[in-house]
């Protein structure tokens, strides 16, 4: 708008020194006149051209603008020709960071605060119409009602101890949503980040109660699984020991019953004889018993 005016100035200042040229005739006054036709004319094309390039910075989109109306053009980044009427607007079309916290009630009536994060972008064919009908700040009107809308929609499908154990799920269901509902309004979503799930103290109280006790139960199917098998142990080993000692005691009966067959008196006698041979013993031999012994 500035270079507009110095413009219309400048022409403004050459058509009257051109008026004093052709009316007047002092020479003086006319030398004068032909510097003021000059200069400032030479100005007002200076500033047209001044006022008809724009450069748009690197991860922007240039909008341009004509009476604080949208003309339709959008400049990428680089150097531009435009109208001299119009001006430009760089809106930013990088990816940034959105956070925004949302409360709402899950299925079962529980209390529960998620913090989300957005990595988001304006969509560059779409930046006209987003400073048209909602302005620079488009993020901070736009994201927080549709957060607020989406995490109440979602997580009124779940219970709240689904939403910790189905999180995944959870989340996938919230970023489908955003990523459609931003879209409808020219933003583009690059991805959604669950930060933390909040409920109130007496449901943490009472899932931390639960884990403790499923704790406690797995612990003590573990230590009856323990006993079961050392008991099991227990009685492998014990007939195992009866097993040897039957075993032992089947040898030693069929042990006996080998040599019962295999002793005769004679031998017996004999055996008898020379263990006491060459010895001062006097021998006690039961009566009914018949032992005879060699002479010496």
């Amino acid at each position: 708008m500035l270079v507009l005016v110095v413009i219309i100035l400048c022409l403004f200042t050459s058509l009257v020194a051109l008026i004093v040229l052709l009316s007047s005739k002092d020479e003086k006054t006319r030398y004068q006149a032909k510097w003021f036709l000059g200069i400032p004319f030479l100005i007002a094309v200076i500033f047209f051209f001044m006022g008809s390039v724009i450069v748009v910075p690197n991860g922007h989109a240039g909008v341009m603008l004509r009476f604080q109306k949208t003309t339709g053009v959008i400049f990428e980044n680089g150097l531009h020709w435009k109208g001299i009427l119009d001006v430009p607007v760089n809106m930013s079309i990088k990816t940034q960071l959105f956070e925004d916290e949302a409360t709402s009630a899950s299925k079962d009536l529980q209390d529960v605060t998620l913090k989300i994060a957005i990595n988001y972008k304006l969509d560059f064919n779409e930046s006209a119409t987003v400073y048209q009908t909602i302005g620079r700040d488009f993020i901070g009107v736009i994201a927080n009602p549709v957060v607020q809308e989406t995490v109440k929609e979602i997580t009124a499908k779940y219970n709240a101890e689904d939403m910790i154990l189905r999180r995944p799920e959870v989340k996938n269901d919230i970023t489908t949503a955003l990523v459609a509902r931003l879209a409808e309004r020219g933003i583009i979503t690059e991805s959604v980040n669950i930060i933390n799930f909040q409920f109130s103290p007496e449901f943490t109280n009472a899932i931390e109660a639960k884990v403790v006790a499923v704790q406690k139960v797995l612990e003590a199917e573990n230590k009856l699984k323990q006993i079961e098998v050392e008991a099991r142990q227990a009685e492998a080993k014990a007939k195992g020991e009866a097993a040897a000692q039957v075993a032992l005691a089947e040898g030693q009966a069929e042990a006996f019953e080998i040599l019962k067959e295999g002793l005769s008196p004679e031998l017996l006698q004999y055996l008898f004889i020379q263990a006491i041979k060459g010895t001062d013993k006097v021998v006690t031999v039961p009566g009914g018993l018949t032992l005879t012994l060699p002479s010496p």
